[in-house]
């Protein structure tokens, strides 16, 4: 991609390089068919690690059909549920910014601050819901992260409404 819009970006170029090729011409094909290759590639890479972690930390367990015994039809049905998953997630989410508020929504405030509270508390063996005198700051960051993951998620989830609103709904061709 790379090679074929940066010769035509000038000294102002396009936020997204690929807006930088003419629409229309052989350049723009092969610069999106690369673009294609890219994102299979990054996807099989990637989605092997996930599959691999999911099915070491719990999915090996699953005696659904005998699924802990068949290794082979165990790694079908785990790769053929994250690319399905995949699949609607890339397609209900109208745009990558949405994805990405999403995601630093659900997954910011829990792993710096949540998660740090709850295995403090439970390293000195305080009850999760219970403030004391001692604990009164990681009680408080408990349920301030709480109240922050709900303050983010509802706006991430505000956000995408918005944008359904703006442009045609979920799975919609445009």
């Amino acid at each position: 991609l790379f090679l074929f819009s940066y010769p035509r970006a000038k000294i102002d170029p396009a936020s997204f390089l690929f807006d930088a090729i003419a629409p229309g011409g052989w350049n723009r094909r092969i610069a999106g068919f690369l673009l294609w290759v890219h994102v299979v590639v990054s996807y099989a890479i990637n989605s092997q690690a996930i599959c691999s972690s999911i099915d070491r930390i719990f999915f090996h367990r699953v005696t659904l059909w005998g699924l802990d015994h068949k290794d082979k039809i165990r790694w079908l049905v785990l790769t053929l549920i994250l690319a399905v998953s995949s699949y609607i997630v890339a397609n209900a989410v109208p745009f990558f910014k949405d994805l990405v508020a999403l995601i630093g929504a659900l997954t910011s405030v829990p792993l710096t601050l949540l998660i740090p509270a709850i295995y403090h508390r439970q390293r000195l063996r305080i009850p999760l819901w219970l403030p004391t005198k001692d604990s009164i700051a990681s009680y408080s960051l408990v349920i301030f992260s709480l109240a922050f993951l709900v303050a983010g998620l509802y706006g991430s989830l505000g956000s995408i409404e918005m944008d359904w609103k703006a442009h045609p709904y979920p799975f919609a061709c445009h």
